[in-house]
């Protein structure tokens, strides 16, 4: 979805400084988060190929989802998204309608649908908006773009998980407590302050499966932690 304009980051070599205990935790910490949002962003950026939701209806998920389940405020949430996941079976065409689910949520008509951008929820419903113009300064700030085959707004909520994940892989490498201040602020103001609304209406949307509404709900509840 983003590519870097440089050569991109390095994890640390062999002869990189020893990393105490306590770094290594942090280290660990932001790489996880950042795993998270890139699984939350690459789920919401594009349909779910064949090969994907078999995965998924076999169970390849559940490790993941039992491990966001510890977390109390995220486990109803998530027991919402295993349900769903159950539920796909009982479907007679599942990827298709998944499809059909994903355009009328994300690809519709913004007033009818669950339009996936921060301007239609912080800037009174305009698109391209102060929220979209910030995104591109983050964006170009941190040396990457939007990749050219992902044609949609930089306010688009898979593009800010997407840098999000950056983020915290930066954090990971060098978690100055500037940075640090910036992710928060980040998700406070940019993603907390939208993705409960996007998730009500997701959930107020005729779908032939709750995959996508538990998807949004687990993620606005994600973000909120």
């Amino acid at each position: 979805m983003t590519q870097h304009n440089t050569a991109g980051i390095s994890l640390p070599s062999d002869k990189s400084p020893r990393l105490t205990p306590e770094q290594q935790l942090v280290a660990e910490y932001y790489q996880h988060q950042a795993m998270l949002c890139q699984w939350f962003a690459t789920l919401l950026s594009a349909e779910l190929d064949s090969t994907t939701l078999q995965a998924y209806m076999a169970g390849d998920a559940a490790p993941l989802l039992e491990e966001l389940a510890l977390l109390p405020e995220l486990t109803e949430s998530v027991h919402a998204l295993e349900h769903a996941i159950t539920g796909l079976s009982v479907l007679e065409q599942p990827r298709l309608e998944l499809a059909a689910d994903f355009a009328s949520l994300f690809l519709s008509d913004a007033r009818h649908s669950s339009a996936p951008y921060a301007s239609l929820y912080l800037d009174e419903g305009r698109f391209n908006g102060p929220s979209a113009q910030r995104m591109q300064q983050r964006l170009a700030a941190a040396g990457y773009a939007v990749d050219e085959q992902f044609k949609e707004p930089t306010d688009h909520v898979a593009i800010m998980l997407d840098y999000l994940a950056e983020s915290y892989r930066r954090l990971a490498l060098d978690p100055t407590p500037e940075a640090e201040a910036n992710v928060a602020r980040f998700v406070s103001g940019e993603l907390a302050s939208w993705l409960p609304a996007l998730a009500t209406r997701a959930r107020q949307t005729d779908t032939a499966s709750q995959f996508y509404p538990a998807l949004l709900a687990l993620l606005a509840a994600y973000i909120e932690a």
